[in-house]
């Protein structure tokens, strides 16, 4: 192994405030932002639809990733990547990341899947896309991400051949290091091949949506149907414009790790520590920011998150039926 690998420089005590202070803001904005996120779609009936279950099953997903991945690499960064809470612990925690980054992906495919039926096959969408197939959708992004994570890392698959491959310092770690079979396969499942399915889908959707766009321009008197199809469109398109941004960012964020975790068993463990550092809160950052993109990107989320922020200060967001209830846009706005 590279002298340039193990762990970072230690930090000293200011160091250590300082960088606890920024990576415990960054674990309470996760934690809270993706509590609003799923208590948005509890609350508030008009956002609740099949494309909305996979959202709030993500952020789900990224709500533990605050409280069960972002925590123990924070104790790994202050302890100056001594671990003392011994091998059986690291295992679980590192399943943990695994799992949850293997399951964002697979729900995000998942919603591209629902966003290219709901444009590209409007008329059969809500045939395909009814609540038992959204149950087994879901079931299998929660599965199959608990088998590709826990059941190779607690047997130890990643290190068969790299058994006596030893650290450059004599402390308990817990470092991560995957033979190349293991980084091929797993960078492969987990990132680059749903990567490749997600812009194939987005591109398809939108070059569908365009020429819709196009058809209803060219017509010179469109009918009430044709009128309410276009107005569907729209809403389809922009929700897929939000779920496209929350793909992309999820792909700027995570594909240093994955760079890194394909090239490094190729150059003999020789990434150094800090870039291992940098790549892997990066892609933790993801799960921190996806609830400012729905914000910022979505209308219906933007106004429910104002409503459940403000309480009952915030009239003015507030829409009201004929009956008095409160009511929001419907999610594709």
């Amino acid at each position: 192994m590279c002298n340039n690998s193990g762990p970072p420089y230690e930090y000293g005590v200011g160091s250590r405030v300082i960088l606890g202070i920024f990576l415990l803001i960054l674990i309470v904005l996760t934690i809270l932002g993706n509590l609003v996120v799923i208590t948005s779609v509890l609350i508030f009936r008009k956002l609740r639809s099949v494309t909305n279950a996979f959202v709030v099953s993500l952020a789900v997903a990224d709500l533990l990733v605050g409280v069960l991945v972002m925590p123990f690499d924070t104790y790994r960064q202050l302890s100056n990547a001594v671990w003392d809470l011994g091998k059986g612990m690291c295992l679980v925690a590192t399943s943990f990341d695994v799992m949850f980054t293997t399951t964002s992906i697979i729900h995000l495919s998942c919603l591209a899947v629902d966003r290219y039926l709901a444009i590209c096959h409007c008329f059969i969408y809500h045939q395909y896309m009814n609540q038992r197939t959204s149950i087994i959708l879901l079931f299998l992004c929660w599965t199959v991400p608990l088998l590709v994570s826990f059941m190779p890392i607690m047997n130890e698959w990643h290190a068969i051949g790299i058994e006596g491959l030893q650290l450059p310092h004599d402390v308990p770690a817990c470092v991560f290091i995957v033979n190349k079979p293991m980084a091929i396969i797993g960078s492969l499942v987990a990132f680059y091949a749903p990567t490749i399915f997600m812009f194939v889908c987005n591109y398809r959707i939108f070059q569908a949506a365009k020429r819709q766009a196009q058809q209803i321009r060219n017509l010179e008197v469109a009918t009430p149907s044709e009128i309410h199809h276009n107005k569907s469109m729209r809403h389809e398109t922009k929700a897929a414009k939000t779920l496209t941004i929350v793909m992309g960012a999820y792909c700027v964020c995570w594909f240093p790790f994955f760079i890194c975790n394909i090239i490094d068993p190729f150059i003999n463990y020789c990434i150094p520590a800090h870039v291992w550092l940098v790549a892997v809160w990066l892609g933790y950052v993801n799960s921190t920011i996806n609830p400012f993109l729905y914000y910022f990107f979505n209308r219906s989320f933007r106004k429910a998150f104002i409503h459940l922020l403000c309480l009952e200060r915030c009239a003015l967001v507030r829409e009201f039926d004929a009956n008095g209830n409160t009511t929001l846009s419907t999610v594709s706005e």
